[in-house]
């Protein structure tokens, strides 16, 4: 008799913050979203609630532009009381740091939600999916992976979904 292995998949949720303004005479960290940046994040945030995806936990660069878009999104999710997790790790343009973040996840998480930076962005669906895409603000990446543990994730199955396709 064979024994089941059990597998839990993990579901990421990787969403690039939306736009911001250059309005402001203010830090990179600082720079805060734009009023198309706060509509995007409105409209996208609605998709994703439509979608009926049970978030386990959200996390979120320490960059204002990137706080204000997870705050949106929870606000229009089905999950207004979840609360953001913010850390210095997610503020990376080249994706290692979010990547090793990832990685380092509870694994009884099984869904996370994580807003970062583009090329964090753009460099971990061509890592992930094998899918070569510029993602734009406020676009969102939903991974599949068919392991139990984040630290074994490598390749998944993709789903985007960008601004653009949605105004």
């Amino acid at each position: 008799m064979e024994l089941c292995k059990i597998i839990t998949l993990k579901k990421l949720i990787l969403i690039r913050h939306a736009k911001s303004s250059w309005k402001y005479n203010v830090s990179d960290l600082e720079r805060p979203l734009s009023k198309r940046g706060m509509n995007d994040a409105n409209l996208m945030s609605k998709l994703l609630n439509d979608l009926c995806i049970n978030i386990d936990c959200v996390f979120s660069s320490i960059s204002t532009r990137t706080k204000e878009t997870a705050k949106i999104f929870i606000n229009n999710l089905n999950h207004k009381n979840k609360s953001i997790i913010e850390s210095s790790d997610l503020y990376d343009f080249s994706g290692q740091k979010v990547d090793l973040f990832i990685k380092k996840i509870d694994n009884k998480l099984d869904t996370i939600m994580v807003f970062s930076h583009n090329n964090s962005c753009s460099n971990l669906i061509s890592k992930y999916a094998k899918i070569n895409k510029h993602v734009p603000t406020c676009g969102i990446l939903i991974f599949d992976f068919d392991v139990s543990l984040w630290s074994d994730i490598e390749l998944g199955s993709c789903n985007y979904y960008f601004p653009k396709d949605f105004r």
